[in-house]
C-alpha cells in the first residue's frame, strides 16, 4: 500500500486544475509556473482520499450511530439521533470528471475511464441513500456550454437505474483495459495497489451491494435478473474470493495515517468509548470468539481465575442516560475496546470499505430471497469465516462456532434471513462506513437500541436533511424535491423511495 502523505499536494494541484478548467484558456497569461493540467494519477489519489472518509471510519461518530460503541462522557459527544444535513460529493465528482478528461489524452485511458464510472456510481449511491432524490443529469454543468447553475433533481429510482448502468459499463471498460495493459498498475491507487483484476472484483462486489440495497424494489428494477446475470457468468463478472481481495485502507506509524486508537491517544479516549449492547450482546448470545478479539472484560466483573467468562463483558446501551453511564464507567462496570488490539500499535486493523464477507452474506441473502439458486448456507458460512479470519480466530474455534445451535443456518426462511443479516452486522464492526445502519434501516435487523439519549422521539432516523447550501443556491429545485417525496418537509424520519 502506498502511504497517504501526498494527499495535500494532490488536492492542491487538483484544485488548481479545477479552477483553471472554469476559465477560457485563451485568456490566461502564459505562466510556465502555473499548472494547467494534472496527471490523472494525482486526481485519482484525491478521489480515493475522499472515498476513505474517516468521518465514517473506525470509532467515528458513524460507527457510534451503527451502535458498535457508546460514549459515556456527554462533554465529548452524545448518543443523539437528531441528525442534520448530509454531505454532498459533487466537488469530488468534478475531480472524477477531470481525471477522465486528463486520462483521455493517454494511451491507457480505459483503465482510468473504468474507474471513473465506478466512482460516479459510488458517490451517487453515497448521496442518494442518505437524502433521497438528488441532482444528477443536470449536475456539474456550471462550466459546460449550457451552464446549468441550478440543477433539477432526479428521482431516486432514476439515480439507481443510472448507478447500475454505470457499474455495468465500468466492468465492460475494465475488460477492455485489461486486454490493453494486462493487470496494468494504476498510478495513484493506494487502495487496490493499482491492480485492475482487484478493481474489477471490487466493482462487481459493490454492484451486489447496490442490488441488495434495492431489495424492496425488486419488481421495479428487476434486481433478481441483474443479480443472476452476475452470478451466472464468473468470467465476465469476477467477484472477490477471500479477504485478501478486500478494498481496505491500511494504517501505519506515519503522519496522517495512524489508526484512530493508538498509544499516543490512550489517555484521551480509553474510558470514553464503551462497547455497545446492540453489537456486544449478539457476540455474547452466541458465545462468539470474536468477543475476545475486540473487547476487554469489565474490570469490576473480571475474575483472573476465569479469564474467558463471557458474562464479564458488559456493554452500554445507546439510548441510556449518559450521566448514569459515566458513573458506571468510572466504577469499571463496562467493557472497553480491546487494549492490545487497538492501543498497542499505530496500525490497528485494516479499515474495509468493500469486503469479501459482505459479498458472501449478500449472495446468501439473494438465495434466501429466491432471486438466484444455490446453497445459501455455503455463502453464509463463508461470510462468517471471512470475518473471523479478519480477526485471526483459530480454525477450530471457527468450525465450532459455525456448528453451534444458534448459528447453524436455518434454511431459506425468515429465521435464516435473520441469521444472515445478524452475522452481516457483526462482520461490519468498525468497517464499511454506515452500511450496518443502512442494512438495519432496510430490514430492521438487528433491532437497534433506542432510549431517552437518542433525542428523536425513540426513533432511529430514516434519512439526513439536504445541505443548507442547496436552500441558499438551488432553493426552487430542492423544495420541489421535498414536495414530491416528503410532503414538503425535510423530515429525517420520512421514508424515501428506496424504503417503500
Amino acid at each position: 500500500m502506498k502511504t497517504l502523505n501526498k494527499y495535500k499536494t494532490a488536492f492542491a494541484l487538483a484544485f488548481v486544475f479545477l479552477i483553471s478548467s472554469c476559465t477560457n484558456f485563451d485568456e490566461l497569461t502564459n505562466d510556465p509556473n502555473k499548472a494547467t493540467s494534472v496527471p490523472p494519477s494525482m486526481l485519482l489519489s484525491e478521489v480515493l482520499r475522499v472515498m476513505n472518509n474517516m468521518d465514517e471510519g473506525p470509532w467515528s461518530d458513524a460507527q457510534r450511530d451503527n451502535q458498535f460503541w457508546a460514549i459515556s462522557f456527554d462533554y465529548y459527544g452524545s448518543q443523539d439521533y437528531n441528525w442534520g444535513s448530509a454531505p454532498f460529493r459533487y466537488t469530488t465528482m468534478s475531480n472524477v470528471a477531470a481525471m477522465e478528461r486528463e486520462a483521455s489524452k493517454l494511451d491507457t485511458k480505459n483503465k482510468y475511464g473504468a474507474l471513473s464510472k465506478f466512482f460516479k456510481a459510488y458517490f451517487l449511491d453515497y448521496m442518494t441513500k442518505r437524502v433521497g432524490d438528488i441532482p444528477m443529469t443536470e449536475a456539474l454543468q456550471a462550466t459546460s456550454d449550457i451552464k446549468i447553475t441550478q440543477p433539477k433533481y432526479d428521482s431516486q429510482k432514476a439515480v439507481y437505474v443510472e448507478i447500475l448502468s454505470l457499474l455495468e459499463a465500468a466492468n465492460d471498460q475494465i475488460i477492455v483495459a485489461k486486454a490493453e495493459v494486462g493487470t496494468g498498475a494504476i498510478e495513484g491507487d493506494f487502495l487496490n495497489g493499482g491492480n485492475l483484476d482487484q478493481w474489477q472484483r471490487t466493482i462487481n462486489a459493490f454492484r451486489l451491494r447496490v442490488l441488495i440495497s434495492l431489495s424492496k424494489k425488486e419488481s421495479e428494477i428487476n434486481v433478481a435478473a441483474q443479480f443472476s446475470q452476475i452470478m451466472s457468468n464468473s468470467i465476465k463478472y469476477p467477484l472477490m474470493t477471500s479477504i485478501s481481495d478486500n478494498m481496505a485502507r491500511h494504517f501505519a506509524d506515519e503522519n496522517g495515517n495512524q489508526y484512530a486508537f493508538n498509544p499516543s491517544n490512550f489517555g484521551f479516549n480509553r474510558n470514553r468509548n464503551i462497547m455497545a449492547g446492540t453489537y456486544l450482546d449478539l457476540l455474547k448470545q452466541n458465545n462468539d470468539p470474536r468477543i475476545y478479539k475486540v473487547a476487554d472484560p469489565a474490570a469490576f466483573y473480571y475474575n483472573a481465575n476465569d479469564p474467558l467468562n463471557i458474562n464479564a463483558y458488559k456493554p452500554a446501551y445507546t439510548g441510556d442516560d449518559q450521566g448514569a453511564m459515566q458513573v458506571a464507567s468510572d466504577q469499571g462496570k463496562f467493557s472497553y475496546p480491546n487494549l492490545n488490539r487497538y492501543y498497542s500499535t499505530f496500525s490497528g486493523e485494516a479499515y474495509i470499505l468493500i469486503g469479501y464477507a459482505e459479498q458472501e452474506f449478500g449472495i446468501a441473502e439473494a438465495i434466501n430471497r429466491g432471486w438466484i439458486t444455490g446453497d445459501a448456507a455455503t455463502h453464509y458460512n463463508a461470510g462468517i469465516k471471512a470475518s473471523m479470519d479478519f480477526y485471526a480466530v483459530p480454525t477450530a474455534d471457527i468450525n465450532t462456532f459455525i456448528a453451534s445451535t444458534n448459528v447453524v443456518y436455518k434454511g431459506n426462511t425468515a429465521d435464516g434471513l435473520t441469521q444472515i443479516l445478524t452475522q452481516k452486522y457483526v462482520a461490519f464492526f468498525q468497517n464499511s462506513e454506515r452500511e450496518s445502519y443502512f442494512n438495519y434501516r432496510r430490514t430492521g435487523i438487528p433491532a437497534f437500541n433506542v432510549g431517552p439519549a437518542n433525542k428523536n422521539g425513540l426513533r432511529i432516523p430514516n434519512r439526513w436533511k439536504y445541505p443548507q447550501s442547496e436552500f441558499e443556491t438551488n432553493s426552487t429545485n430542492v423544495n420541489a424535491a421535498l414536495s414530491s417525496q416528503y410532503a414538503g418537509s425535510d423530515d429525517i424520519n420520512a421514508k424515501m423511495w428506496l424504503l417503500k
